[in-house]
């Protein structure tokens, strides 16, 4: 009896000793270029326990026989494994793009929108590249919330980029540009083909990092680039079109002015319809009225071209990657004056991968652009304007070279006439940047 029983002891305690955690170790790593991923999610499936990857990617882990180990990180597929007569379990993830449209770059990495508690927004490619500008800022006008951007409407003009509203009376109110990880005040070198995604950081825990530089917000920019193990990938973008004005004001004709000139009663507006009909005649068709119906804002608007031409190559190898970008941009102002804008771009990166540890590269723009100062005033005095002057006048001598009306002809103050500002004002200025990083 002693023996039968000592003998199922023993087996019992068999079982017991079968039924104890076993240390489990192993390396985490990427199966597209074999570098180990550290901060990799480890968890026993169905319990709360885990652990993560160190910065080698190695870990260790106590689990039975029977469990299942779950392996997972950001932009990987997960990967399940069960625990069996082994001590070490070495996994490759591999990459899952559909994850990378849920990862979001922040000041301090990235995360998932889902773990995301800041105000954090983010514009991929496809849908910078939908809105043809000159500026990248522009591009993101209705598509990111709290989020104002105004625009002269000028060639080259960098537009006003408002982050919450306006944060400080006295000082500058436009964000911080982060590009490729270095801080910029402006982003007016970069071309719309460049752009892989721009992350807009609204609030103070997700701008914190930045500290006063971040005040205004921080638009974060990662431009495109090469990846590792792929033969060099040659891409065109381009594009050519008109731009029209929309929703132009309609000002009164000659005949309307003329009405309103005498139901005012103003002995000197009457007096100036009168200089007119004696300067320019009397029309045909209504001998109350002078012979000119000048819409100004219809001489001063055209129609005008807007085109952009990109070249990129990509590519990479084992431990190494490269990318590089060429663009050209032209764009005339809808004023029919001198104030086209016209941009060359050129960027490049190259980064190594010394070993696994330590990673080197490059990334160079330059930029080489001729834009013309935007003639605010000539579209005001359009609006001033009367219809009842030409815009151009043979009986006045003293307009050379070119015959351009005046208003103080028939006795107005000022010559409201907006065309002179618009042929002899042109403020061409040269713009060129070389940044390296």
């Amino acid at each position: 009896m002693r023996t039968k029983i000592s003998v199922l002891f023993f087996f019992l305690l068999g079982i017991s000793l079968y039924a104890q955690d076993r240390t489990i170790t192993g390396t985490v790593t990427s199966s597209e270029d074999g570098l180990p991923i550290p901060s990799a999610n480890i968890v026993i499936k169905g319990t709360s326990k885990g652990t993560s990857t160190d910065f080698d990617g190695n870990y260790t882990i106590n689990a039975n026989q029977g469990d299942v180990l779950e392996f997972s990180y950001i932009g990987f597929k997960t990967v399940d494994v069960t625990v069996a007569n082994q001590n070490n379990i070495n996994i490759a993830l591999e990459t899952q793009v559909s994850d990378l449209d849920e990862v979001v770059i922040i000041g301090y990495g990235s995360q998932k929108k889902s773990d995301l508690t800041g105000a954090i927004t983010t514009v991929k490619s496809e849908e910078i590249e939908k809105t043809p500008n000159s500026n990248v800022m522009q591009s993101l006008q209705g598509k990111v919330a709290g989020v104002q951007i105004t625009s002269s409407g000028s060639p080259g003009n960098s537009p006003n980029v408002r982050i919450r509203g306006v944060n400080s009376i006295f000082a500058g109110g436009n964000p911080l540009y982060v590009v490729d990880g270095v801080w910029y005040n402006e982003i007016d070198f970069l071309d719309n083909s460049q752009i892989e995604t721009i992350s807009v950081l609204k609030d103070m825990s997700s701008t914190a990092i930045f500290g006063q530089r971040g005040a205004n917000g921080v638009v974060i920019i990662e431009t495109k680039g090469g990846k590792k193990d792929r033969k060099p990938v040659i891409t065109y973008n381009g594009y050519t079109g008109v731009q029209h004005a929309q929703n132009v004001v309609k000002m009164a004709n000659a005949e309307q002015f003329v009405t309103m000139a005498y139901e005012s009663g103003s002995a000197a507006d009457i007096q100036y319809v009168l200089n007119a009909m004696q300067r320019y005649g009397r029309s045909r068709l209504n001998p109350n009225i002078p012979d000119v119906n000048t819409d100004w804002y219809k001489e001063v608007l055209r129609d005008s071209p807007i085109t952009n031409h990109s070249i990129s190559v990509s590519g990479g190898g084992q431990t190494t990657n490269y990318g590089i970008n060429t663009s050209y941009f032209s764009q005339d102002g809808i004023l029919d004056m001198k104030n086209e804008y016209e941009r060359f771009n050129i960027q490049g990166n190259f980064d190594v991968d010394v070993s696994d540890r330590f990673k080197i590269g490059i990334n160079s723009a330059f930029s080489n652009a001729t834009k013309y100062n935007p003639e605010n005033g000539a579209w005001f005095q359009a609006y001033f304007a009367v219809p009842i002057l030409p815009v151009y006048d043979y009986l006045n001598t003293d307009a050379t070279p070119i015959p351009f009306s005046d208003a103080t002809e028939l006795g107005y103050r000022g010559s409201q006439n907006p065309f002179p500002v618009m042929t002899f004002n042109q403020n061409q200025l040269k713009l060129r940047k070389l940044l390296t990083s």
